[in-house]
């Protein structure tokens, strides 16, 4: 049924479509535009997360924790007051540590996210001060936390010694959440990060035994598959 159409074609047009209908091998005097470029590619809505290591809903849950809302996670608002700002990404950026401290210099507020090579495990910290790539110093900090991310009994390591909450040493390619979280030199041939027993500046580890050590060791240390770095802002 063409007749609803009526109304917002113009009288000529409607008449060649008539007309087509009737004699489809009858010429038509009306212009006919080409069809439409058809887009292949997804388009996300905006604000919309950019992760291959986290999802919508770990990115709600470190906004919780941000937010020092863990324990009521379930009645935490579904729209994400803030936006995860993709700045670095292993796999595009480059994989050593420096590169960090490079795109991210004079920075605040920054979540980094990993994946462990071979285990799948997804580790990251919060850093809400500012990082500097020109010199080597301990960052005071009372917000910072490190985390775990699992389907079930995620683990949230909130930091206890204030003064020695991160370690921002560019000139070692190291940066640590004290001993709970160590990125060190190539992220993808050093098998060098790790995640310690050291209960003196963060809460717990975010590695279960099998893989912690009071003390780096082959068992505790391990290669990073991918990383991704987040600039952290309201919406």
């Amino acid at each position: 049924m063409i007749f609803p159409y009526q109304q917002i074609l113009e009288p000529k047009l409607w008449s060649d479509i008539n007309s087509k209908l009737l004699a489809p091998n009858k010429p038509i005097s009306s212009t006919i535009l080409p069809p439409r470029k058809i887009l292949n590619k997804t388009l996300k809505a905006p604000n919309s997360l950019s992760s291959n290591i986290i999802t919508e809903e770990n990115a709600l849950r470190i906004s919780s924790w941000i937010d020092k809302r863990e324990s009521r996670l379930t009645k935490y608002t579904k729209n994400n007051p803030y936006e995860f700002k993709l700045l670095v990404r292993r796999s595009r950026d480059g994989f050593n540590v420096k590169t960090i401290y490079e795109i991210c210099d004079k920075i605040s507020s920054i979540v980094i996210v990993l994946k462990v090579k071979d285990t799948g495990e997804v580790l990251g910290g919060y850093n809400p001060c500012v990082l500097d790539k020109n010199k080597d110093e301990w960052i005071h900090s009372q917000d910072s936390f490190a985390f775990s991310l699992k389907t079930k009994n995620s683990i949230l390591s909130r930091v206890k010694n204030f003064d020695h909450a991160i370690a921002n040493f560019p000139k070692q390619s190291k940066l640590f959440f004290s001993n709970v979280l160590c990125l060190v030199g190539n992220l993808k041939t050093e098998k060098n990060c790790c995640s310690l027993q050291n209960e003196f500046s963060y809460e717990k580890p975010v590695r279960s035994e099998k893989f912690t050590d009071s003390i780096l060791s082959d068992k505790s240390g391990f290669n990073v598959e991918e990383y991704e770095v987040f600039k952290i802002q309201k919406k």
